[in-house]
């Protein structure tokens, strides 16, 4: 089934707000928290991995409520509009929070945020999965998906820039409010888009699953090793941004702007990279392009560790080469997971895409969240002082450029041999997916 521009239009454009929040809480958020709020870097490392950790099982809980839920509306319209306006709260109390800050109200105003971030993303990804059932037309789907969540990255790295171009902000306050701001402004427009225009599909066979069917889920072994691929390289990702700025103010000596500069780069690079690795799946496998995407990620952020001191331009080309490969693990991979979905519904009758989907929600969290809980209080541990920059001492610095580069290239090779030898091809769902629609015809 081909799904319509409009659909698609519609079904993405959530997206903005979604990863509009979701880059500041990696890259912006912990050092803001870190050095103008007031807090240690170990206070702010251990709020962001226990607002990850709590939150975390509530994505199979919250996967489970979507698959029994049946009303007037739809399965997954009532909780995209929870989960939006959950999320508004939070961004309003996680981006506009002042000097002065507890810890227990950054915790509150945090969680709040990505609890409502977690609901609505699951829902809008479970949701997205259900549109088509034809192998490269989900890629489509999810392609759409990608590109507008890069579009929504590359629209918050714009906030620094033209910030320092209108207004002084040494402490970067006024940056971090006005991305809050644009995520305020555009959580209400895009969701109330996609309520009105995406049509949603009857779900086929036994949805009303029990809580023994979440744990039954982590039994499932092309799962588990989906989830595993996703964490590590969510991990690679999430060390690398969380790292990124302290890299280039301190052990490179950018600015902070040139730093948000160079991350627009990276980010632009793989918006452009996106269809390229959409076209690769195609002519080879889905697999094999988030294979050659990951190892050649791994290549660039290792090649960092040796890269010599450079000009904003040397660096700006660098990191246009390394963020070409972004995109294509995450869309991808929710891809392949709406594959794996449909051939274990057509084996057990039973449809657990919500659930599914929670699962790797879950474990792409984790992938985030543990850099930045690991990495700030070793940080701290070395002697890197966030507040000193390029005064940091030599063996601080070099520590910090140790993390950055070599550690996550680790994690994205370890993620590349896990998705070489992925079982489910063209033909496979091709199988799956007239065996589903001949059941669906008897239903």
């Amino acid at each position: 089934m081909t799904v319509k521009r409009k659909t698609l239009l519609a079904f993405a454009a959530p997206c903005l707000p979604i990863s509009a929040a979701g880059l500041p809480f990696v890259v912006y958020l912990p050092p803001y928290y870190a050095g103008p709020l007031g807090l240690s870097l170990s206070v702010v490392g251990a709020l962001f991995l226990m607002v990850r950790l709590i939150d975390v099982p509530l994505d199979p809980l919250v996967g489970h409520l979507i698959d029994r839920t049946s009303t007037r509306f739809g399965r997954y319209r009532p909780w995209v509009l929870a989960g939006a306006l959950v999320m508004f709260i939070g961004a309003f109390m996680a981006f506009l929070a002042q000097p002065g800050l507890s810890p227990l109200r950054a915790f509150i105003g945090l969680l709040t945020l990505f609890a409502g971030y977690s609901a609505l993303t699951l829902a809008q990804t479970a949701w997205g999965a259900t549109l088509t059932d034809g192998y490269h037309e989900r890629s489509r789907v999810f392609g759409w998906w990608q590109f507008a969540t890069i579009s929504g990255l590359v629209l918050m790295l714009l906030v620094p820039p033209a910030v320092a171009r209108f207004t002084a902000d040494p402490d970067h306050a006024v940056g971090i409010h006005a991305m809050g701001w644009l995520v305020l402004l555009l959580l209400p427009l895009t969701v109330g888009l996609m309520l009105r225009v995406v049509p949603e599909r009857a779900a086929h066979g036994d949805h009303a699953h029990s809580l023994v069917d979440m744990i039954a889920v982590f039994r499932i072994p092309l799962l588990r090793r989906l989830m595993l691929v996703d964490m590590m390289a969510g991990m690679g990702l999430g060390l690398a941004g969380a790292l990124l700025l302290f890299y280039f103010e301190a052990a490179r000596g950018f600015s902070s702007s040139q730093a948000s500069l160079l991350l627009l780069v990276y980010f632009i690079a793989g918006l452009l990279a996106a269809p390229a690795w959409v076209w690769l799946a195609k002519r080879t496998s889905k697999h094999a392009a988030v294979k050659w995407a990951l190892i050649l990620y791994a290549l660039c952020q290792a090649s960092l560790f040796f890269l010599p001191p450079a000009g904003f331009g040397a660096s700006a080309a660098f990191m246009a080469l390394a963020g070409s490969p972004y995109a294509a693990p995450s869309l991808l991979l929710r891809s392949m997971l709406g594959d794996l979905s449909d051939a274990e519904t057509l084996r057990t009758g039973r449809e657990k895409t919500g659930l599914f989907f929670a699962t790797l929600v879950a474990v792409n969290k984790l992938g985030y969240a543990i850099p930045v809980g690991l990495s700030y209080p070793i940080l701290e541990a070395i002697g890197f002082i966030a507040k000193l920059g390029t005064a940091n001492t030599h063996d601080a610095k070099h520590g910090l450029t140790l993390m950055f580069a070599l550690v996550p290239a680790v994690f994205g090779t370890g993620a590349a041999l896990l998705a070489a030898r992925w079982p489910i091809g063209a033909e496979e769902q091709a199988h799956v997916a007239a065996e589903l629609a001949r059941a669906r015809e008897h239903d």
